[in-house]
């Protein structure tokens, strides 16, 4: 059965919200277009300040738009060698532009409503296109910004975000001068005063003006804080806590760093495990650490590196066995002992036979010194070079000896059940293989001292015999 393949799933994935987005921003492109065409036409002719300032906006919703869209393509490209996260952060920058370009366009209408207010207050010629150019606009933006607030949503994109924040500020600032045009309409019927009504369009535009301004800080911040590596206040502890609550990690040694490349956040972990734990329950560990990170932030790229580490309740076997490890030594046979205040530890150490004993010993003196290190207080460490060879030696099957070994058997009490499967010849003697039922509840200890019993006596009958390996197997 083929296993599923993440990486080329999130690559379809990904393909399939660059279009989606590309065909979003395609829409708003046009959109953008025919209201800033109309807003100007309609201001030139009227002479309102207001509806120049929306045709202002709306121009530089088209330009923004066009940046999104140009975004959206560069954030789309896969990673490569030099940019290894993606290029997903375009679409910050796309947003922090589009911000700019909304600054100076707020600045401009600013400077021409406190011009009209100021110096030159006349009021628009307002007819039934005035109305007709806004109410369209209200209506174009209301739908281009639902969509686009979904859509951003939908796919955690900054620039679209920041697409809708522009037709939702056209949205509110056309109702400012919609009021703007009420006023001046019926200004002959209310008695309004000749000083307001050459005003009160370029107060609508500078309500126009400060929209801008607000969404500048409100996008701009949010994607400077995206370039910045900002993160919510609490993720790291969020992580921290389900990271440590994993069977398996060392409490007070998980270390965090996260980042967001776009809309995908990026975890490195960094904690500690057992010594002594394996290669495989070391990748099982990073798994359920994985999986852990991806319950709490859907969607997350975690990379975990595991150390290990002296865990609170390390046993004295455990601590010998890590200093081994770090010599990069084979042990066997442990035996750790408490007389009186000292620390008796007793082991095999298993050595290359070709080695020389004073090179053995040299070994050995390291281990025990490792040891005296790792266990506080008095220790004695006596260390048995065990000879390894670790090439296979040339052995045959001999009819004879075995013979032999099923004979004495036959007069040891404990070999009663016993059964020979195999006798090898080599070269330093016999190596004889048995097998000798159980019942399932004898316990190992028991098991081990009447195996143990057993070898003594075989060996003792046979000396030809220097290696006994009995199989304990559950009797049925």
């Amino acid at each position: 059965m083929m296993k599923n393949q993440p990486g080329l799933a999130t690559s379809s994935n990904s393909k399939q919200s660059s279009r989606a987005k590309q065909s979003i921003t395609t829409n708003s492109v046009l959109a953008s277009g025919v209201l800033a065409i109309l807003k100007l036409a309609v201001g030139t002719w009227t002479g309102s300040v207001g509806l120049l300032a929306e045709a202002a906006h709306s121009l530089l919703d088209l330009v923004s738009t066009l940046i999104t869209f140009l975004v959206i393509r560069v954030a789309a490209v896969p990673p490569d060698s030099n940019h290894p996260y993606g290029h997903e952060r375009a679409e910050h920058l796309g947003a922090l532009a589009g911000m700019f370009l909304l600054a100076g366009t707020g600045a401009f209408i600013l400077f021409q409503a406190f011009e009209r207010i100021f110096l030159y207050p006349v009021p628009p010629k307002v007819n039934v296109w005035s109305f007709a150019v806004l109410f369209a606009s209200l209506i174009v933006d209301m739908w281009r910004s639902r969509s686009l607030r979904r859509a951003a949503r939908d796919y955690t994109s900054d620039a679209l975000a920041a697409d809708a924040e522009h037709f939702t500020n056209d949205m509110l600032g056309s109702v400012a001068v919609l009021l703007g045009f009420a006023i001046v309409s019926f200004a002959a019927p209310l008695h309004l005063p000749a000083w307001l009504i050459g005003r009160i369009d370029a107060v609508a535009a500078l309500v126009v003006a400060a929209i801008a301004f607000r969404s500048v800080w409100k996008l701009g911040s949010r994607a400077v804080r995206s370039l910045m590596d900002d993160v919510p206040a609490d993720l790291l502890n969020r992580l921290q806590r389900r990271v440590e609550a994993v069977d398996g990690v060392v409490p007070g040694t998980v270390m965090l760093r996260t980042r967001y490349v776009g809309s995908r956040p990026h975890v490195e972990v960094r904690l500690g495990a057992a010594r002594g734990t394996t290669l495989e329950s070391a990748h099982q560990l990073t798994e359920g650490v994985e999986k852990a990170i991806g319950d709490e932030i859907g969607n997350a790229e975690a990379i975990v590196q595991v150390e290990p580490t002296a865990a609170p309740n390390e046993t004295c076997a455990a601590v010998v066995r890590a200093a081994a490890d770090l010599l990069k030594l084979r042990v066997h046979n442990l035996n750790i002992y408490l007389v009186s205040r000292e620390t008796r530890v007793e082991l095999d150490l298993e050595v290359p036979d070709t080695l020389t004993l004073e090179d053995a010993h040299r070994y050995s003196e390291s281990l025990e010194r490792a040891i005296r290190q790792e266990i506080p207080g008095a220790t004695l460490v006596t260390v048995h070079l065990d000879p390894r060879n670790d090439e296979p030696r040339p052995a045959v099957r001999h009819s004879p000896s075995r013979q032999h070994v099923r004979e004495a058997l036959t007069n040891i009490p404990e070999a009663a059940g016993v059964q020979v499967a195999d006798v090898l010849v080599t070269d330093e003697g016999l190596v004889v293989t048995l097998q000798k039922d159980f019942d399932g509840k004898t316990p190992v200890g028991e098991a081990h001292d009447l195996m143990a019993r057993l070898e003594r006596d075989i060996r003792s009958s046979v000396p030809e015999v220097i290696r006994v390996h009995i199989n304990p197997d559950i009797a049925k």
